[in-house]
């Protein structure tokens, strides 16, 4: 089941405690509760505790009671993640690991950019070389076996195009389902 009513994000009212003073306002920006999520993504509350429990989407922050709060930058994640899933057809252990590569090559080259020696640089991007090595090897892999579906299916589609064609000869000038 998905959500569809509408939801202004809740920001307003999480940057204020029960005493009605701000919390942490400079830093949370707009937080958003599964509801409004749901809404925004079209993803189910029960997709979402599932992104959680593997780990490919953990919220950016929760109230005390559990409650699971998102951000901007959460949002865009879960955009990656349908991205992935419906292009490349990755399941959401590969998308994972795609994610956790993307944030390992965030962190080198940040330290890259931290490191005070010319050596700690050169690691840390040889580092970040190898996680975005890594990630392209998969997507070519991927990419390879979808091209084998699609010659697989493109054979079919001949075959059964020639047994139309062997059953109703009338049928030869019709395409059917796209290129031959």
């Amino acid at each position: 089941m998905g959500c569809t009513a509408k939801y202004p994000p809740c920001s307003s009212v999480l940057r204020h405690g029960a005493g009605g003073s701000e919390i942490g306002s400079e830093r949370m920006g707009t937080l958003y509760q599964i509801g409004e999520v749901c809404h925004l993504t079209g993803l189910t509350p029960r997709a979402l505790h599932y992104y959680d429990e593997i780990g490919v989407l953990v919220p950016s922050e929760r109230l005390a009671g559990g409650h699971r709060l998102y951000t901007d930058s959460d949002i865009e994640h879960i955009r990656q993640i349908k991205n992935l899933k419906s292009l490349l057809g990755l399941s959401l252990g590969e998308i994972k690991r795609i994610l956790d590569a993307d944030e390992a090559r965030t962190r080198f080259l940040a330290a890259a950019q931290q490191a005070a020696d010319p050596t700690g640089r050169t690691r840390a991007v040889e580092s970040a070389l190898r996680v975005t090595e890594d990630q392209l090897r998969s997507v070519r892999n991927k990419v390879q076996q979808l091209g084998q579906l699609q010659r697989q299916l493109e054979r079919h589609v001949r075959e059964l195009r020639r047994l139309l064609h062997d059953a109703d000869p009338s049928h030869g000038a019709e395409r059917v389902g796209g290129r031959a």
